[in-house]
């Protein structure tokens, strides 16, 4: 039906139509699988709705894209959905905390909650796209998951009901330019992309920018955010939005080396208190000081270790970042550092590693330094016998619209954390201890944030463990911490570093000659074969 068809016609004619039967044994168990086949599935956002728009084409043909559609047509077909939404469906949703489930389930806070979005975006029409493309999305998947199989071949049957497709570019950022209710739309729209609640600038988000600091986890129950695609136990992975709420000693984590749930080496924990029975004075804030070293008195490693987590995005595991889900593949690589540099006035941190590549099975250690300044990053890794440098932007992989702008971690990311209570906890790696059983004991008090799990010690004061289960764990030993910079910060920062220009590290991946991050640029990468040839083949687990 051509757009300009007025909802008013579609709604006549739909109420005209008789309600199908209940919903059908397949229509009941998609309801109750919360993860998707790999069939409908994708690499990112945008490989994700070229993939499903493909299924949606092949039983609605006449599917228009989504930049045809305005926000009030969008609103008027999920009208038309709402209306003839299977009860027995939304019964599954409701009980499983599926989020899935209707935010607005009467009509009457639906035309409310849909009346203020397109108000603001009437008076800013830089929202419009943001708010079109979220509804492109939220209308799709009622149509799919809301009506029943019978229903849906009702409703295409009379030839007057158009299914708009999903965007197929990257989620577009929505940027609220004045006042609170921007904001509330844009909150509304970027739900989802909690990197930028902890990696947008810290001037932003003491600014108080829209989208620049963590929402109130424990107002939603339809948790983990994406799906926990790995099926991860409760030990491993759990989240504060999901149902029943995170307790003592679950989502601790541990030193993991797979995907698979059991490749873990879970910390042993014992309760100690819950937070009712805590005297608060005792307990220390999860936050970072603003500027810091953490290094060990002796010179040793161990003042800060840990497993980096983050999609594969090379067989060796090189250069990779933590992004916001887990449904890629993962890269797991445990270091020790010799020590870690943290200063959020210059937006800047360095750290020296020495990097345990499970990866490359039983291979010679590499030596590491990750800079990162600003929305920009470096490794420099020494590899047996050559230098590399990988120039990066961390935002890459799950950017919006470039330009997007991936900062380090705020030193108040934990500030709004959820206090669970006190835990007797084993701390890997710390003081020459370490994994698992062999960690060091500690009663530590534990806090939750999402999917974040922070630690603090009662004694020193300090975060000693954080565990995310698709980005990592880090520990610090609570005698390494020191609220300075210890050296010249203009050398610790300087950046782009010397090794990643031109005439430095023979091995430079997406480096121009001034050492910026350029994905079209790269030299030296015939050196990898012979830096393989070097060892013995077999080893090699990719």
């Amino acid at each position: 039906m051509a757009l300009r068809r007025s909802a008013a016609a579609a709604l006549g004619f739909l109420a005209a139509r008789a309600l199908a039967g209940a919903a059908s044994p397949d229509d009941l168990r998609r309801a109750r699988t919360k993860r998707p086949r790999d069939e409908y599935r994708g690499g990112d956002q945008a490989h994700m709705s070229r993939v499903l728009n493909g299924h949606l084409l092949r039983s609605e043909p006449g599917a228009r894209p989504c930049a045809e559609w305005s926000p009030r047509q969008l609103q008027a077909f999920m009208a038309v959905v709402a209306e003839h939404r299977d009860e027995e469906l939304q019964a599954v949703y409701r009980d499983g905390a599926d989020r899935r489930r209707l935010e607005h389930e009467g009509a009457v806070d639906r035309r409310g909650h849909w009346e203020r979005l397109n108000a603001i975006a009437d008076a800013g029409p830089h929202l419009l796209d943001p708010l079109r493309e979220a509804l492109c999305r939220q209308a799709v998947m009622w149509w799919t998951h809301h009506v029943t199989h019978e229903k849906r071949q009702e409703l295409r049957g009379g030839g007057n009901l158009t299914v708009p497709l999903l965007p197929e570019g990257p989620k577009m950022p929505c940027e609220a330019r004045a006042g609170a209710d921007e904001g509330h739309l844009c909150a509304h729209v970027n739900e989802a992309n909690s990197c930028d609640w902890c990696h947008s600038s810290q001037k932003d988000h003491d600014a108080g920018v829209p989208g620049t600091s963590v929402p109130d986890a424990l107002k939603k129950t339809d948790g983990p955010d994406d799906g926990n695609p790995k099926g991860w136990d409760r030990l491993r992975r759990c989240d504060q939005d999901q149902m029943p709420r995170c307790k003592l000693c679950e989502g601790v984590g541990g030193r993991a080396w797979s995907d698979k749930n059991e490749d873990i080496d879970l910390t042993q924990c014992e309760v100690v208190a819950e937070a009712k029975d805590v005297n608060m004075s005792e307990v220390a804030p999860p936050l970072y000081p603003k500027r810091f070293t953490s290094k060990r008195k002796d010179g040793k490693q161990g003042g800060y270790s840990d497993t980096l987590i983050g999609w594969k995005t090379d067989p060796f595991c090189f250069g990779f970042f933590p992004q916001n889900d887990s449904i890629q593949p993962l890269c797991y690589r445990s270091e020790d550092s010799y020590v870690k540099y943290y200063d959020i006035e210059r937006e800047a941190s360095r750290i020296e590693y020495t990097i345990h590549n499970e990866a490359l099975g039983p291979s010679p250690n590499t030596t590491a330094i990750i800079l990162q300044v600003n929305d920009r990053m470096w490794i420099q890794n020494h590899l047996w016998f050559v230098d590399q440098c990988i120039c990066a932007d961390p935002s890459g992989h799950h950017c919006t619209n470039p330009p997007c702008h991936t900062y380090i971690h705020h030193w108040d990311t934990f500030k709004t954390a959820q206090y669970l209570g006190r835990e007797k906890i084993n701390v890997e790696w710390i003081q020459d201890h370490g994994t698992g059983k062999s960690g060091k004991e500690m009663t530590l008090d534990h806090f939750i944030l999402w999917s974040h799990h922070v630690w603090t010690d009662p004694v020193s004061r300090r975060i000693v463990r954080a565990w995310k289960p698709f980005n990592g764990l880090q520990v610090y030993d609570p005698e390494a911490w020191n609220e300075t910079i210890d050296g010249d910060p203009d050398v610790l920062f300087e950046n782009p570093p010397p090794m990643c220009k031109k005439g430095g590290a023979k091995i430079r991946i997406n480096c121009d000659d001034d050492g910026h991050y350029h994905p079209k640029k790269s030299e030296g990468l015939e050196l990898f074969e012979e830096m393989l040839l070097s060892r013995p083949q077999q080893d090699l687990v990719v």
